[in-house]
């Protein structure tokens, strides 16, 4: 690739995606260490943080995947374990006696 003219044969397909489609630019703000691990964890697939993100957005707008943060994932599954233990008629925290555990 010459340092002149950009030709379309020399462009790589990183490049050739960004001249050949019309796209939007966006500025996230994370926290320096999460982006350094981020570039080394990208760093490791050969691939770019930019990338990496590209392809989460493709699939969350899909639907593929969730936004829902971490925690509140966490919440939702404590809570429908809570349900089942109801439903199933058991007491959480619940410990026998000594001969109610023995009694035959």
């Amino acid at each position: 690739m010459s340092l002149g003219k950009l030709k379309f044969e020399d462009l790589t397909p990183t490049q050739l995606h960004s001249y050949c489609e019309r796209v939007k630019n966006i500025t996230l703000s994370v926290d320096d260490a999460v982006y350094h691990a981020a570039r080394v964890q990208a760093a490791k697939r050969r691939t770019s943080v930019s990338a990496v993100v590209r392809a989460y957005l493709q699939a969350f707008s899909r639907g593929k995947i969730s936004a829902e943060s971490p925690a509140n994932r966490e919440r939702k599954e404590r809570a429908k374990l809570v349900r089942l233990f109801r439903e199933a008629n058991m007491v959480l925290g619940y410990k026998p006696t000594r001969k109610k555990t023995y009694e035959r």
